[in-house]
């Protein structure tokens, strides 16, 4: 069965399956890696449970190759926080390592234009803050922020990981509860202008900033939860 998910992970590694396309029908890939049908179907829901494929039914169905994983490596972190075999501080050193980072990566590779679009995101979270709306909605555009500059800092593999670890974050804003964020969005007009100057040091410093006001917050809100 191992030998079954490896070679159908290596045509994937070799670029002969693209994120979003579907698999060969059943027949023609058990054809094709001379297995039975019985033992292909276990063999993707496997790669399913690994977060690789998604298995779907019905006329247009089949086994579709993810875009990404996150949701499997979220859930595995998760899964292992509830087993304490690891604690939220030890995410948030994680966390800080990585977005101090990404964020040296976006002064150096951002573009003018993904930088203003990182500044509407800080726009509309404050705007959301100050309007005091929905606590799902802020939360929303929170994790929005994150996910924004990690992707213009052109790294895939950094913007893969931050996926889960933001999903993570999600739970742990949920577990607190509503919280004040306005304190945030100073540090992350910050960050821009230190984006805008191509500046790492003060964007690491405004970093440190949010951070600090934002762990702040939700350990606040456990607090008072408990």
């Amino acid at each position: 069965m191992d030998e079954i998910v490896e070679q159908i992970r290596s045509r994937i590694q070799s670029n002969e399956l693209k994120p979003g396309e579907r698999l060969p029908s059943e027949r023609d890939l058990a054809e094709q890696l001379g297995v039975s049908r019985n033992t292909l179907r276990e063999a993707l829901r496997m790669l399913e449970s690994s977060g690789l494929v998604t298995l779907k039914k019905g006329s247009a169905g089949g086994a579709f190759l993810n875009d990404s994983n996150s949701a499997a490596l979220s859930q595995s972190l998760l899964d292992g926080m509830g087993l304490r075999q690891y604690d939220g501080k030890e995410l948030i050193d994680v966390r800080v390592v990585l977005v101090n980072y990404v964020a040296e990566q976006a002064c150096l590779h951002a573009t003018d234009a993904e930088i203003e679009e990182l500044a509407a995101v800080v726009s509309s979270s404050e705007e959301a803050e100050t309007n005091n709306l929905d606590f799902e909605d802020r939360l929303e555009r929170h994790i929005r922020f994150h996910r924004k500059l990690a992707q213009i800092a052109h790294n895939g593999i950094s913007e893969a990981l931050t996926g889960p670890l933001l999903e993570i974050t999600r739970q742990f804003h949920k577990d607190a509860g509503p919280t004040d964020g306005l304190e945030t969005h100073g540090s992350r007009r910050k960050l821009v202008r230190a984006l805008r100057d191509r500046d790492p040091i003060a964007a690491k410093q405004a970093l440190a900033k949010h951070f600090d006001a934002l762990h702040h917050g939700v350990q606040a809100g456990l607090s008072g939860s408990s």
